[in-house]
C-alpha cells in the first residue's frame, strides 16, 4: 500500500479510481478510493485487484523517444488535435457568449441577440420578455433555451401554453431548433402512470422536455405534485392570461405561480403584460422574482427595467435611422344590405334576442353563449350562419340539444379557454344546438322559427359582402398582377361558403387554403407555395393567424369578417406586418354597414388605431383592450333592444378610463418599450463576431466531423454542392441501420433554404458523438508536433480551468494551453495556442530532442503548474469581483423587501394587539400574522444564503486534459 498515495490514479477491479486515503485495521489494509461512474468506495486491498493507472505521457519511455515521430500511433499529432478541438467543443458553453447562433435554423435578428444576451448576463435566467406582436418571442424564447442547453442546464423543461398553441410551440421548436417537446395531455399522463405508478410524481423525471396547456395542468389533482417537481427551465406563453386579478387568484395564476417559485430558469413571454390596471403587471414582475418589490412599495422602472424585456415595432432602427418595421394601413371598406339580406338580419337578430333572454330568464348561460355564436355568424357570412341554422334545427329536431351533458371541449371553450381549430370547431357545433324550453309549445314554436329561417337564409344564395370581396379581388389582380393576397376568415363554414362561389373565377385554381384540418406538412407546403410559387391567393381560418410566415411575399390583407377579439385580429395582421416586410402593410375589413356590430368593430379599430398612434405601440393596446367582454356588450345591447350607438358610448367610455391608466403608465416610464438603434446595432455585433468562433467556423466543424470519423473507423465524402454523406464506424452506428448516414451539410444558411438535409451544428447529435468518442479514447493526450514558428523544443500543457459558484453551477470553464521551453523554463499562454491550433508537417525530429524533452517533463510541468496558479488567481479575482456586482444589487433588493414586509406585517400585529387590549378578541388574527411573519423571515434567509452560495467563485482543480511535445523545424 506503500505505493497508493492520496491522489494516485489506479484501476480498481478495471474501472478507473483516484487514491483518496489507505488505512489498516489490525493486519488488514483498507483502499478508499473515487471510482469513476460510482462515487466513493471503502474496499479490503486483499479482496481487489489493483493497477497502478500511469497517464500517457508519464508512461512514455524517454529511452525509446528516438522513434517518435508525429505520425506515431502514441504521440499522433492528428489524434492531439482531435482531442484539442474535442475538448473545446465540450467547454465552450463556459464561454459566456452566444451559441444559439451557429445552433439553430432561423435567421437571427440583432435586437433578438441583445435580447438572448441580456438574458443570459443575468446572475439568474428569469425574465418577463414583453416585445410587440411579430417581433419574435418565441425565437427568442427558443434561442435561450439552446444557450442554457448548450451549458447543461436545461435537462428538465416546461412549457406553458394556451390549448391552441401547444402544436405550434412544437412545430417551431422541432423546426427552428431541433428541441423536441413531449405534449403533456391525458394520454400522456396515464401512459406515465402505468409505467412508474399511481404513486409516482410524473412531473418531477430527469430528461423530460413537455409542452402542455394552461387548462390541463391548472387541474386539481396535479397541484400537489407540482409543489414537489422542479424545472430547469419553464416558459410561459400569453403569461398575461396567468396574471393575478382581483382578490382571488384564479386557477392559472395558482398554477403558473407553484412552477414558477420551482423553476430555476423562467421565461413569461407577452406582448400585452398589462391590462390599463396596475396588479396584473405587477403579478408577472413577481413571479419572475418575488422579492424585487415588497406588497405596500409601487413598481418602479429601475426594478421592472431589471426584470422586463420590451421592444416595439416603432422602436427599431437599422443602421441608417430608418424603422425596419413599415408602416400599416388599417381601413374599412362597407357592405350596404340588400332588402331581403336586411329582413334576415333583423328576424335572426330577434330569434336570438328571444332564445338570450330566456336563457337569462332561466339561467342556462350555455345557450345564451350559443346565441352570441350565432349573432357572430350572422354576421359573418349567408354560409356560416345557414350551416348554423340548419344544424341547430336538425338537433332540436332530433332533440338531442336538450338535457344531454356538455363534452369536455364545450365546457372548456364555456369557461374562455383557447382551443385549437378542430376543437374549437366541435365545441361551437355542440353548443350551437343547445336551446331550453318551459314547455312542449315553446319547443314546437322555436322548431317553426328556425325552420322559417332557414328558408329566408336559402333565398339568399349570395350575401352582398361575399359579391364585394370577390370583385375586390378580380379588381386587384387585373390592376396588379404581381401582388397576392391572405384572405382570413373566422368560421370554417365561412371559408367554404366563399370557396364555392369562387370556384368557376379565372383565378380560383391560385387559391391556396389553410385551416384547422390541414396538418403540418402540408400547412408547410402551402406556406412555401405562396411565399415562393406562383399562386397569388391565401384563403385562411384563424388557423393560419399563428406560426406562418408571409411577410417576405404578400402585403395585402382582406378580413372577410372581423374577430370579436382585437387580439385575435392583430395576429392575423401579425403575419405580415412583422421583420422583413419592405412594403406598407394593407388591411381591408369587409363589414356590413348599420348594424350593431359594425358600429361597435368600427369603434374598436378607430381606438386600436389611434391610440397606437401616440404609444407606437400595438401590444400596449391590445392589453389594454383584452379584457374588455365585447360579446357581452353587443349581447346586451340586443337582449335590451338598446341602439348602437349606446353601446359604442359604453365602449367608449371603457376605452377611455383605460387609456388613462395607460397614460400615467408611460409618464412613469414603467413600461417604456426600448429602443433599439445603430449604437444597439454595434454592442450586439461586438457579442456575434466574438461568438461565431467560440464552438469554431463552419469549415473547423466539417474538418472535426470529417477527421473525427476517418480517425474511428468511418468515412465522409461529399454528396454535392454543401452536401455530405457518411459511412459512420461501428461504435456510434445508428441501431440496425448500416445505409449511409445523410444526406447532411454544415452550411447554416443552406439548411435553412432547403427541406430534408440535415444540418450538423456543433451541438448536432452526430458531432457530439464524435466528440464524445475522441475523449472517451486515450488518443491524443499526448502528441508531438513539428512546427516552423517555435525557436526553442519544448512541451505545450493544455489546461482546463473550471471555476463553479457555490450552489456548484459552472460559472465559467476554459481551456488554457501553456507552451514552456526547455531551455529558458519561459512558460507562454499566446504560443501554446498557436502550438493546439498549428498544423505539424510529418517528419521525424532530430535524435535527442523528444528524448530531452521527456526527460525534462516534471521540471517542465512545475513551471506550467506555477504559471497557471497565477492565472487562476487573476481569473478567480476578476470573476469574483463580476459576481459581488451581479449579486449586490439583489441583495440590496431583498433587503428592501425584508424591511418593508416585516414593517408591514408588524404593523398589523401592532394594531391587533391594540384591539386585544380595548377588548377585542383578536388572538387567531394576530396568531396568523406572526405565523405570516415567521414565514416570510424562512423565505428570506433562504434566498439570502442562496445569494450568499451564488456570490462565491470556487476554483476547481485544474486538470492537464492533454500534452505536446514541440519541436522546432
Amino acid at each position: 500500500m506503500d505505493s497508493l498515495n492520496p491522489g494516485a490514479t489506479i484501476r480498481l477491479n478495471d474501472n478507473p479510481a483516484e487514491v483518496i486515503k489507505t488505512y489498516s485495521v489490525g493486519d488488514l489494509g483498507y483502499l478508499r478510493a473515487y471510482v469513476e461512474d460510482v462515487g466513493v468506495k471503502t474496499v479490503c486491498v486483499d479482496d481487489v485487484e489493483i493497477e497502478q493507472r500511469l497517464e500517457q505521457f508519464d508512461a512514455l519511455d524517454p529511452t525509446t523517444a528516438d522513434r517518435l515521430h508525429p505520425d506515431h500511433e502514441a504521440v499522433s499529432a492528428e489524434w492531439f488535435d482531435l482531442r484539442s478541438q474535442a475538448l473545446q467543443l465540450q467547454i465552450a458553453h463556459g464561454q459566456g457568449q452566444l451559441l444559439s447562433i451557429s445552433n439553430s435554423l432561423v435567421r437571427l435578428e440583432p435586437y433578438q441577440l441583445a435580447c438572448v444576451n441580456w438574458v443570459m448576463q443575468k446572475l439568474r435566467q428569469r425574465a418577463l420578455i414583453a416585445d410587440d406582436v411579430g417581433l419574435g418571442k418565441t425565437i427568442e424564447a427558443g434561442l435561450i433555451l439552446k444557450e442554457l442547453t448548450a451549458r447543461n442546464r436545461a435537462d428538465r423543461v416546461l412549457f406553458v401554453v394556451p390549448a391552441h398553441l401547444q402544436k405550434k410551440w412544437i412545430r417551431d421548436m422541432d423546426r427552428f431548433f431541433d428541441i423536441s417537446l413531449i405534449p403533456a395531455d391525458r394520454q400522456w399522463v396515464d401512459g406515465e402512470r402505468r409505467r412508474l405508478g399511481e404513486e409516482a410524481n410524473i412531473w418531477n423525471q430527469d430528461q423530460q422536455r413537455m409542452v402542455t396547456s394552461m387548462a390541463f395542468l391548472r387541474q386539481e389533482e396535479f397541484q400537489a405534485q407540482l409543489d414537489e417537481a422542479f424545472w430547469d427551465v419553464v416558459v410561459v406563453d400569453e403569461a398575461h392570461k396567468a396574471a393575478k386579478r382581483g382578490e382571488s387568484p384564479s386557477k392559472t395564476s395558482k398554477m403558473v405561480s407553484r412552477v414558477a417559485d420551482n423553476s430555476d430558469s423562467l421565461l413569461l413571454l407577452s406582448a400585452t403584460p398589462h391590462d390599463g390596471k396596475g396588479d396584473a403587471f405587477r403579478s408577472l414582475i413577481e413571479y419572475v422574482d418575488p422579492f424585487l418589490v415588497a406588497e405596500d412599495q409601487d413598481l418602479s422602472k429601475e426594478a421592472v427595467d431589471r426584470v422586463m424585456m420590451r421592444r416595439g415595432k416603432q422602436t427599431i432602427y437599422d443602421d441608417n435611422g430608418e424603422r425596419i418595421f413599415p408602416n400599416r394601413e388599417v381601413g374599412t371598406i362597407p357592405v350596404e344590405m340588400t332588402h331581403e339580406e336586411r329582413q334576415f338580419y333583423r328576424a335572426v337578430t330577434d330569434y336570438v334576442k328571444h332564445v338570450f333572454n330566456r336563457s337569462e330568464r332561466l339561467n342556462e348561460p350555455a345557450v345564451g353563449f350559443a346565441m352570441a355564436l350565432m349573432q357572430k355568424r350572422l354576421v359573418s357570412s349567408i354560409g356560416a350562419i345557414k350551416a348554423t341554422l340548419s344544424r341547430r334545427l336538425s338537433n332540436i329536431v332530433e332533440q338531442q340539444a336538450s338535457g344531454t351533458a356538455l363534452s369536455a371541449e364545450a365546457t372548456a371553450y364555456l369557461e374562455g379557454e383557447d382551443l385549437d381549430e378542430a376543437d374549437q370547431q366541435h365545441a361551437e357545433q355542440e353548443l350551437a344546438g343547445l336551446t331550453i324550453t318551459e314547455s312542449d309549445a315553446q319547443l314546437e314554436e322555436e322548431i317553426e322559427t328556425l325552420r322559417d329561417l332557414v328558408a329566408l337564409a336559402e333565398g339568399i344564395p349570395v350575401d352582398s359582402k361575399a359579391q364585394k370581396v370577390r370583385r375586390y379581388i378580380q379588381q386587384l389582380l387585373e390592376e396588379q398582377p404581381d401582388e397576392k393576397v391572405l384572405l382570413f376568415t373566422e368560421y370554417r363554414d365561412t371559408l367554404d361558403y366563399i370557396l364555392e362561389l369562387v370556384k368557376d373565377e379565372p383565378w380560383a385554381d391560385e387559391i391556396l387554403v389553410i385551416h384547422g384540418g390541414v396538418d403540418k406538412d402540408d400547412r408547410a407546403r402551402i406556406e412555401e407555395e405562396f411565399n415562393h410559387g406562383q399562386s397569388r391567393l391565401l384563403f385562411a381560418t384563424d388557423a393560419a393567424s399563428e406560426g406562418i410566415d408571409l411577410q417576405h411575399s404578400c402585403h395585402i390583407m382582406v378580413n372577410y369578417e372581423l374577430p370579436w377579439n382585437p387580439n385575435r385580429l392583430e395576429q392575423r395582421i401579425g403575419r405580415l406586418h412583422r421583420y422583413g416586410q419592405e412594403k406598407e402593410v394593407k388591411v381591408w375589413n369587409f363589414s356590413f354597414e348599420d348594424t350593431r356590430e359594425s358600429e361597435v368593430f368600427e369603434l374598436l379599430q378607430e381606438k386600436v388605431e389611434a391610440i397606437r398612434g401616440q404609444l407606437g405601440n400595438t401590444a400596449d393596446v391590445l392589453g389594454m383592450l383584452d379584457d374588455i367582454d365585447v360579446d357581452s356588450l353587443i349581447m346586451d345591447s340586443i337582449r335590451n333592444e338598446q341602439p348602437a350607438s349606446a353601446t359604442t358610448e359604453e365602449l367608449e367610455a371603457l376605452i377611455d378610463e383605460r387609456q388613462q391608466t395607460l397614460a400615467d403608465w408611460y409618464e412613469r416610464s414603467l413600461i417604456d418599450t426600448s429602443t433599439f438603434d445603430q449604437e444597439s446595432r454595434a454592442k450586439i455585433r461586438e457579442v456575434m463576431d466574438h461568438s461565431e468562433d467560440t464552438y469554431g467556423t463552419e469549415a473547423d466543424i466539417r474538418r472535426f466531423v470529417d477527421r473525427g470519423l476517418t480517425a474511428l473507423g468511418g468515412t465522409m465524402e461529399k454528396a454535392g454542392n454543401n452536401l455530405y454523406r457518411a459511412e459512420l464506424p461501428e461504435s456510434i452506428r445508428r441501431q440496425g441501420r448500416d445505409d449511409p448516414y445523410g444526406p447532411f451539410t454544415f452550411d447554416r444558411e443552406f439548411a435553412m433554404d432547403y427541406d430534408g438535409i440535415e444540418y450538423l451544428a456543433p451541438d448536432a447529435e452526430l458531432v457530439q458523438e464524435v466528440m464524445d468518442e475522441v475523449l472517451a479514447s486515450e488518443h491524443g493526450t499526448v502528441g508531438i508536433k513539428l512546427l516552423p514558428f517555435v525557436d526553442d523544443p519544448g512541451v505545450t500543457f493544455n489546461y482546463r480551468l473550471r471555476f463553479e459558484d457555490g450552489a456548484g453551477e459552472v460559472v465559467h470553464e476554459e481551456m488554457t494551453p501553456v507552451f514552456v521551453d526547455a531551455a529558458h523554463r519561459d512558460p507562454q499562454q499566446r504560443l501554446g495556442q498557436r502550438v493546439v491550433e498549428g498544423d505539424s508537417i510529418t517528419a521525424a525530429p532530430d535524435d535527442g530532442v523528444a528524448r530531452s524533452l521527456l526527460e525534462q517533463r516534471e521540471e517542465l510541468r512545475e513551471v506550467a503548474d506555477r504559471y497557471i496558479s497565477q492565472q487562476i488567481r487573476t481569473l478567480r479575482s476578476d470573476l469574483q469581483q463580476r459576481r459581488r456586482e451581479e449579486t449586490q444589487q439583489e441583495r440590496r433588493d431583498l433587503e428592501d423587501y425584508a424591511d418593508a414586509e416585516q414593517d408591514r406585517i408588524e404593523r398589523f400585529i401592532d394594531d391587533y394587539e391594540q384591539k386585544a387590549e380595548a377588548g377585542s378578541d383578536m388572538d387567531i388574527a394576530i396568531r396568523g400574522q406572526r405565523e405570516r411573519l415567521t414565514r416570510l423571515e424562512a423565505r428570506i434567509e433562504a434566498r439570502r444564503k442562496e445569494l450568499q452560495r451564488k456570490a462565491q467563485v470556487v476554483s476547481v482543480a485544474p486538470e492537464v486534459e492533454n500534452v505536446c511535445l514541440v519541436v522546432p523545424i
